[in-house]
């Protein structure tokens, strides 16, 4: 038997400083909303709602722990937070940026994640960055998740980890291969060597990244379960739904209840799921 942990993507809630009056194609101003208001207080009452929607894991998006500000009492209190609600987290989801160019940032989220007490980080690289990014993952004992976003095809990301792969791995952002009208269980299978974490997002239409619920759209959510548990898939798995004019928590609430289901269906496969 094996256990598929099931969390929250904390970045569905990157709206929710505006009060959803925001979308994707706004992300930036509503991600700074997110950061110039953000509180103690807040993060207590998103780690509510996460609870309260069933989840017991969560991916933690760095829009509510950024880097620029934290320190160790911060991350303590955070980690504080979620644990009061009985929550774990395995991700911290970041935006590396560009190590050769800033390599002060990109060591500010090594730095976060390691005061998190997070050794899994999320965030799409380059193949030219991949070499520093590699140099921190060993010197903090943390590993890299690669997530496509422009890559439209599994073999880039297979380049970029190039010989790399004892701390570089793959994220596979279904959501995003629906973008570019690649399978994204496809993705799964080519993948699946590599495999650190997944984000099961849907999308509306190939060519623009418009997310909506959770089997809604064109990325094969269900095809996408099916293929993780064909390879034995034992990781993480976040729910990820970016809402800009509403609170997606009941459409994850109703998406984290329906992969249960899904990976439920062939009792003769000794699978397990943790919410």
């Amino acid at each position: 038997m094996f256990t598929m942990i099931i969390g929250f993507q904390t970045a569905n809630y990157f709206a929710r400083a505006t009060n959803y009056q925001s979308s994707m194609e706004a992300w930036g101003e509503a991600e700074r909303k997110v950061i110039e208001t953000f509180s103690l207080a807040e993060f207590d009452r998103i780690c509510h709602d996460i609870r309260g929607a069933g989840f017991q894991n969560m991916e933690l998006w760095m829009g509510h722990a950024f880097p620029k500000f934290m320190t160790p009492y911060f991350a303590e209190e955070l980690k504080k937070i979620w644990q009061s609600y009985g929550l774990s987290v395995y991700s911290y989801s970041c935006s590396l940026g560009d190590p050769i160019r800033y390599p002060r940032w990109t060591r500010l989220c090594f730095e976060t994640a390691k005061m998190l007490g997070i050794d899994l980080i999320t965030s799409g690289i380059t193949k030219e960055s991949a070499p520093v990014i590699y140099s921190l993952c060993n010197e903090f004992g943390i590993k890299v998740g690669v997530e496509n976003h422009p890559e439209k095809h599994p073999d880039e990301i297979k380049a970029i980890i190039g010989d790399y792969g004892d701390l570089l791995g793959a994220v596979v952002d279904t959501g995003w291969y629906g973008t570019q009208d690649f399978s994204a269980s496809e993705a799964i299978l080519q993948l699946k060597d590599s495999l650190l974490n997944v984000h099961l997002k849907d999308v509306k239409e190939a060519g623009r990244h418009n997310p909506v619920a959770l089997g809604t759209g064109i990325a094969g959510i269900a095809e996408c379960v099916y293929a993780l548990k064909e390879i034995g898939y034992d990781r993480t798995v976040s729910i990820e739904q970016e809402a800009g004019e509403y609170d997606p928590t009941d459409d994850c609430a109703n998406a984290l209840q329906w992969i249960k289901s899904l990976i439920d269906e062939s009792k003769h496969n000794s699978h397990s799921v943790m919410l």
